[in-house]
């Protein structure tokens, strides 16, 4: 009898990640919700008044929005040690990691001005692939704060 319960409760404690795994998981999607906040402003940003912009212009805010790119990507690396990470959430988080690499080698100007316009001619389909990915992590990261109950 005592070892049919010790069976059942090692079971019900497998089943349920614990309160602090709950915790250390929504803090760290909080905290990568908020770095893609910055990297979505930055992006923002970047567009503004993209047509009229200078070189040094185009590099200064290149160099920014890469700054925050290889950030976010530390972020997300991080969430890979969440023990109850669902599989859609992994894959998103592994395609969302991919696209902030190619943000930093694409927006990547090189040391003179001959990166700048190609980096302007492209900005606007790099970031709108670069808005997807967010968009779909954010989608399974909603649904795996919803399914592990993480408020």
């Amino acid at each position: 009898m005592a070892g049919a319960l010790l069976v059942l409760w090692a079971a019900l404690i497998a089943q349920a990640p614990d309160s602090a795994a709950r915790a250390r998981s929504g803090a760290a999607i909080r905290r990568m919700d908020d770095s893609l906040t910055v990297l979505e402003g930055t992006a923002a940003k970047f567009q503004a008044d993209l047509v009229n912009a200078s070189p040094d212009l185009v590099i200064t805010r290149a160099t920014r929005l890469r700054e925050h790119c290889i950030g976010t990507r530390r972020e997300a690396g991080r969430l890979d040690s969440l023990p109850t990470v669902q599989v859609r959430l992994g894959r998103e988080i592994a395609a969302l990691r991919s696209e902030l690499a190619r943000c930093d080698r694409e927006f990547a100007t090189g040391p003179w001005y001959q990166g700048a316009d190609s980096v302007k001619a492209w900005a606007p389909y790099r970031l709108a692939r670069l808005s997807e990915a967010v968009r779909r992590y954010r989608l399974a990261a909603r649904e795996f704060m919803r399914e592990a109950s993480i408020n």
